[in-house]
């Protein structure tokens, strides 16, 4: 069975703003996060400190792992800052040819945090052959954004969602069961295909 539920792509300006307001929110709160160990930890080298100076043996071992729990969170911010760069850089950029499995590993990126709250996975499948669209990547991102909140929220907790670049597509798989799809009133360009278990959704870009 394919249930069509909206033949017309188009991302109003209310749409993309609410992308950008999620996006932001969630990557702010990822940094929140990382400075908040990071501040923990710092607090911890100053007890360090403190009890070194009033003569206290410095434990090697608890100070090296101190610093690599730091260390591991700089590289988490700094993954963070690469893919918030990634995504502020598609606002201006023109009309382009645009990568879908690029744009499926950056929005499922943007997208983890939500994901995790469910306690889902994402994945993205990398296509035999590259997959183009000539398109606002802006838009895109916003489109396949609208498209994984929907299947995030009706997808089972605990479950892994894979992504699958397809020619001027991408194919969401990994549902027990999209009931909670059907019927629902959506602008997104999207078709259900297959009943019970095993559906999959697909958002059409072109």
């Amino acid at each position: 069975m394919t249930d069509n539920l909206s033949p017309a792509p188009s991302v109003p300006s209310e749409t993309g703003l609410r992308y950008v307001a999620r996006v932001t929110a969630s990557m702010s709160h990822e940094m929140k996060n990382v400075l908040a160990i990071i501040n923990e930890n710092c607090g911890l080298l100053e007890d360090l400190s403190f009890a070194a100076k009033k003569g206290a043996p410095i434990e090697p071992d608890r100070l090296d792992r101190t610093c690599r729990q730091m260390a591991k969170q700089i590289e988490r911010a700094d993954a963070i800052l690469k893919t918030m760069s990634r995504y502020a850089h598609s606002f201006d950029h023109p009309e382009e040819p645009v990568d879908l499995h690029d744009l499926c590993q950056l929005v499922a990126t943007l997208a983890g945090r939500l994901a995790a709250m469910r306690r889902i996975t994402l994945t993205v499948e990398k296509a035999e052959a590259p997959c183009m669209v000539h398109k606002h990547p802006f838009a895109l991102q916003a489109l396949l954004w609208q498209c994984l909140e929907l299947a995030i929220g009706t997808a089972s907790e605990g479950c892994t969602l894979t992504l699958r670049p397809q020619a001027a597509a991408v194919t969401i798989a990994g549902f027990d069961q999209v009931d909670n799809i059907h019927g629902r009133t959506t602008p997104l360009p999207i078709t259900v295909a297959g009943e019970g278990p095993g559906p999959q959704l697909t958002l059409h870009l072109a």
